[in-house]
């Protein structure tokens, strides 16, 4: 049988048990996050060629979860780890060490949170700094806030800092705005938050 398009991109589990009244779920073994990578590199953005190859990668992996009608509903760095945490050490123009993976192959992890398409959703899902308008402002989501969670991841790879870095919904819209221009009129209309943002 032929397994599902970018579900190699996924994590394995293995197995599970039980041990003292908790359930124990076995991962295969895997390399530091992309967020661990990232500080460990005094937050210094990964090379482009890289932040590329790791872009394809996540595309692929949510496009597979996307064809099963899940959502991820919490894509952020912290939840994608390198298949392997070797780098090589190389100079910059300033005579500094850069961190380069030796491979940018990734999986995603962390499906605590995800959601099949048709279930009830929760009114707000995702790590606020990867969340989707559309969540903020209580419009109903889907699965392109997933999309929207992989926009945010890629832009701060390719800068080394968060695309929103905020911690309330009205600075949170406002930096959207500032970013991509204003909200359709519809958008905001629909809302029952659009007159409080």
């Amino acid at each position: 049988a032929s397994k599902e398009p970018g579900s190699e991109l996924l994590v394995k589990m293995y197995y599970h048990f039980e041990f003292r009244g908790h359930c124990c779920l076995v991962f295969e073994r895997l390399g530091c996050s992309l967020y661990d990578f990232l500080k460990a590199n005094d937050y210094r953005p990964f090379r482009l060629s890289c932040v590329r190859d790791v872009a394809r990668q996540l595309l692929q992996a949510v496009a597979c979860l996307h064809r099963m009608r899940l959502i991820h509903t919490d894509l952020k760095p912290e939840n994608i780890l390198l298949c392997d945490s070797g780098s090589c050490v190389e100079r910059t123009a300033d005579n500094s060490e850069y961190r380069v993976p030796v491979s940018t192959n990734i999986k995603v992890i962390d499906f605590g949170g995800a959601t099949y398409d048709d279930e009830h959703k929760s009114s707000i899902v995702n790590t606020r700094q990867y969340r989707a308008p559309e969540v903020i402002l209580a419009l109903g989501w889907s699965l392109p806030s997933d999309l929207w969670s992989i926009g945010c991841i890629v832009a701060e790879l390719f800068d080394g800092e968060l695309l929103f870095a905020t911690h309330s919904n009205t600075e949170h819209i406002a930096l959207m705005e500032r970013c991509l221009g204003y909200f359709p009129h519809a958008m905001i209309d629909n809302s029952k938050y659009g007159s409080k943002y």
